[in-house]
């Protein structure tokens, strides 16, 4: 006989091949008894609602979170829609800054003209902390390495005091949104003499 020594003949049966396990079961009373368990139907009926029940949680929870993501981001049309007005604003605030020493003397102190400077620069930066408590940051790139998912460059120079393939100057703001940029940067990048 070529069986193994943990193999035994089954006496009730005819054929001598027969493998018995060691409990004293034939491997087709074995298969037997697991088709038997497998075909109980409360077994399964319960293994089916423990599996529906595991579904319905992690659905529930993955509709909390898109529910959550869309309402973070909700947003982000109407804040790029707006973002050319701070644009504006910015631009408004530079040139009064960049014309105090070419006004007329006569005009430089003149009330109405400050208060227009001050009430621009006012409602941008009251524009700019509304913005903010929505979750809108300005994205830092002035001396700031390149980084293609923060930054759009749009030209190369060569500054000695900026490192090689940093941000020499912004020429318009990025803005992110939860940490999610909604418009990049456009700048120029600093590339070393040779």
């Amino acid at each position: 006989m070529s069986e193994t020594t943990d193999s035994k003949i089954d006496p009730t049966t005819k054929n001598e091949n027969v493998t018995v396990t060691p409990e004293g079961e034939t491997q087709a009373q074995a298969t037997a008894a697991n088709t038997a368990e497998a075909a109980d139907p409360v077994l399964e009926w319960k293994n089916k609602v423990a599996y529906l029940a595991a579904e319905i949680d992690n659905m529930r929870k993955r509709f909390t979170r898109e529910k959550s993501e869309l309402m973070k981001f909700a947003n982000e049309e109407l804040i790029r829609a707006v973002l050319p007005v701070i644009d504006n604003l910015h631009l408004a605030v530079k040139a009064a800054k960049d014309a105090e020493g070419k006004i007329d003397p006569g005009l430089k102190d003149h009330p109405v003209l400050n208060g227009l400077v001050k009430g621009v620069d006012m409602t941008l930066s009251h524009f700019e902390q509304t913005l903010e408590r929505a979750g809108v940051k300005a994205v830092e790139a002035l001396g700031q390495p390149f980084n293609p998912e923060h930054h759009e460059a749009v030209a190369q120079a060569t500054a000695p005091e900026h490192k090689d393939n940093h941000v020499s100057s912004v020429l318009q703001r990025g803005y992110s949104l939860h940490g999610r940029v909604i418009r990049p940067a456009r700048v120029v990048v600093n590339k070393a003499s040779n």
